[in-house]
């Protein structure tokens, strides 16, 4: 046995998130032999449930060859399918991510908001069980509590059903995901919108955003293969921020991140555009450029 699999677990945990052969709304499968085929002798030498966690985040394109991509099969797709075809969701990595830290005997559920505020799209990622609680963590990610992530709860609006945020248990854990899933299956569920706005709260204070500028997420509507910048000039031409544009393989949901002085006329450019961008009140503002 690894080391963490000697700890005690509460049973509600182990019930919800480890023994389950389910994740999401994905389709059933036989997955447990071949993925710790994959995932045990990656954390072999671990000597904690958190190291092996983000072990395992951090290696899983590698470990497997399974990457994020607008032109997968389908969005819900199970840990064997992602295996076999590679290119998957949002979802497809967590379910695997999921999969990948419960055959190593580390309880995990995906967790799902239905819509960004700022901007259309939905996303799911995965809590892992470590050091007595739940810990927020992505595939391919190197630490807890993904930045951009954090940025985006901090603009959800908890008033609307529909921005609230949920981790999807096993079990009956008090209540279930309010909205419609793909398969018709009802999702018992936990609402954890509270707790991902105390850890966005801190993730900002952490950050040192400055009051006196406004986000700017860009974004263009023909991603290319390769990454280009996008810089923020001043009134004198100064570049005053500066940042990469996404492409077609990253998330939907990634945009370039800049921040806009509240004061002054300023312009936004690339290769190939030029706009002129003044603050607005509101803290985040999207530009999708051609």
């Amino acid at each position: 046995m690894l080391p963490w699999e000697h700890d005690a677990l509460p049973p509600a945990v182990v019930q919800s998130a480890l023994q389950p052969d389910w994740v999401f709304c994905e389709e059933s499968c036989d997955w447990r032999k071949p993925v710790a085929d994959i995932f045990r002798p990656l954390v072999r030498e671990c000597a904690t449930a958190r190291e092996a966690v983000l072990t395992i985040a951090s290696q899983m394109t590698v470990a497997t060859g399974v990457y994020y991509s607008m032109e997968r099969r389908k969005a819900n797709m199970n840990a064997l399918e992602a295996l076999r075809e590679k290119k998957v969701s949002c979802t497809g990595q967590s379910v695997l991510l999921v999969c990948a830290l419960r055959s190593v005997g580390i309880p995990a559920r995906v967790v799902w908001v239905l819509t960004w505020n700022h901007m259309p799209g939905n996303h799911t990622w995965v809590e892992a069980w470590v050091d007595g609680g739940w810990q927020m963590i992505e595939f391919n990610e190197k630490a807890f509590n993904t930045p951009w992530v954090m940025e985006y709860v901090g603009m959800l609006d908890e008033k609307i059903p529909a921005q609230r945020i949920f981790a999807v248990g096993g079990m009956d854990t008090g209540g279930l995901v309010p909205f419609q899933i793909p398969d018709g299956r009802e999702l018992s569920a936990e609402d954890v919108t509270a707790r991902y706005r105390a850890l966005s709260r801190a993730w900002y204070e952490q950050a040192g955003l400055p009051l006196d500028c406004q986000r700017l997420m860009v974004d263009v509507r023909e991603r290319r293969e390769t990454a280009r910048p996008v810089e923020l000039h001043d009134e004198s031409g100064r570049v005053i921020s500066r940042a990469l544009l996404p492409t077609r393989r990253d998330d939907v949901r990634r945009c370039a991140r800049l921040l806009l002085p509240r004061n002054g006329r300023y312009y936004l450019k690339t290769d190939d555009e030029t706009i002129e961008v003044t603050a607005t009140e509101a803290p985040v503002r999207i530009i999708r450029l051609r």
